[in-house]
C-alpha cells in the first residue's frame, strides 16, 4: 500500500466522528469485534491493523490475500 496511509481504529474513528466507547458497546452487543462492527457500519476495508476507504478493490484483493496466508 506504498504511497495511501491506512487509519488506525481510534483515528478513523475521529475522523468519522464516532465514539469509540459506542461503538465498543455496540460490537460487544451485537456479539462481534469491533473491527467487524466498524467496517459493516463504515465500509472501511481492514488490512493489516488499519483501515482504507471502501470502494477500493485493490485493498478487498490485498485483504483476500492476507487472509488466505493466515
Amino acid at each position: 500500500m506504498q504511497g495511501e496511509k491506512g487509519l488506525r481504529q481510534r483515528e478513523l474513528c475521529d475522523k468519522l466522528g464516532l465514539d469509540y466507547r459506542s461503538v465498543a458497546a455496540n460490537a460487544k452487543s451485537q456479539k462481534i469485534s469491533t473491527h467487524d462492527y466498524i467496517q459493516r457500519e463504515t465500509g472501511w476495508i481492514l488490512v493489516n491493523e488499519l483501515y482504507y476507504p471502501p470502494n477500493r478493490n485493490k485493498y478487498r484483493d490485498i485483504r483476500k490475500s492476507y487472509q488466505n496466508q493466515v
